[in-house]
């Protein structure tokens, strides 16, 4: 039981640690797939860990196990985790869900102003729309997206890297980038562990659209270079700081150097040995997860029984009606 309760943590940790690696030296489109599902898997298994020991938590309190009939010292005997460190998850279960709750309004706020600046945009869904703030691009997603683009860095660079700047983003919008880095906060809001995942899931990303970009533009991988390089250089911070900016996906965004050197070097592979690995991660986390909650519940079973096992496998469920039926006779006899 101790065991499939410290995976999540383990995992969470080797996670961030090896994120920045994996974002910099695989093929990007399957690192930032990965790297999202990962983080999904990793906080909603961890979310499940400490929710596990909130029920152990609230079982050894002696008022609960006097109304369900059962023994507290008894569990406090069987469980291997002292009521300090359930004490201790059950507040970081409460601190992401705060975290998740403050991230859900500031979303909600930045998609409504997204969705508002779109429509005073105007132009075609999933179209280019040409400002005059600042020197900067960005795809903007929102009522279909827009492809953001200021006049003075569209004047600074030759035709041929305009049109790369312009395939960058619109592959921000046709491969829903905003959808992968909104799932891997969610899970880092939910496991702060996983913090380290976002700028490791941003970098992939934009490695991503600059060789989707590459290959929309029959292969030239240094002409991406030349405009990834000319846009970092010229790009300047744009005036207006509404909330919108916290779904914008900027090409400006993670490391330029290591972005053109990255479109210099090797072409990536395909990236099914990562997809594979991660595949086998998010398995050993499901049956990591699996096993607590079983451990947990024959654990909870094998202390209202009175020490007599049920036989079956299925002590979650014979758990939860010995509990509710104990509980209904205590209210109403």
């Amino acid at each position: 039981m101790l065991y499939a309760l410290q995976a999540p943590v383990v995992a969470s940790l080797l996670l961030a640690l090896g994120a920045p690696l994996v974002a910099r030296r695989c093929p990007p489109r399957a690192a930032t797939v990965v790297l999202a599902a990962c983080a999904v898997g990793t906080s909603l298994t961890t979310a499940v860990v400490l929710l596990l020991h909130l029920v152990v938590l609230v079982a050894r309190v002696p008022a609960v196990a006097s109304l369900l009939g059962y023994d507290a010292h008894r569990l406090a005997h069987h469980v291997p985790v002292p009521a300090g460190a359930s004490l201790l998850a059950v507040g970081v279960l409460v601190a992401g869900v705060v975290r998740v709750l403050v991230l859900r309004r500031r979303r909600a706020a930045a998609l409504r102003a997204a969705d508002d600046l779109c429509s005073r945009l105007g132009g075609p869904v999933g179209g280019v729309v040409v400002v005059d703030d600042g020197a900067e691009a960005f795809a903007l997603p929102g009522r279909g997206g827009r492809v953001v683009v200021s006049r003075a860095l569209m004047d600074a660079l030759p035709a041929p890297e305009q049109a790369a700047l312009l395939a960058h983003e619109r592959a921000h919008l046709r491969d829903h980038h905003d959808l992968l880095r909104s799932a891997t906060a969610w899970a880092a809001a939910l496991d702060p562990l996983l913090v380290g995942l976002l700028p490791a899931v941003r970098y992939a990303s934009e490695r991503w659209a600059d060789e989707s970009a590459a290959a929309v533009l029959g292969d030239d991988r240094p002409l991406v270079a030349r405009a990834v390089a000319r846009a970092g250089l010229l790009r300047s911070a744009v005036g207006d700081r509404g909330p919108w900016r916290g779904v914008a996906l900027a090409g400006g965004e993670g490391d330029v150097v290591q972005r053109v050197r990255a479109l210099l070097g090797r072409r990536p592979g395909s990236g099914r040995p990562l997809a594979a690995a991660g595949a086998l991660c998010l398995a050993l986390l499901l049956v990591a997860g699996g096993h607590a909650v079983e451990d947990t519940a024959e654990v909870l079973q094998h202390v209202l029984s009175g020490g007599q096992d049920l036989d079956g496998g299925l002590a979650a469920v014979h758990l939860v009606h010995a509990a509710g039926h104990r509980a209904v006779e205590q209210l109403t006899g």
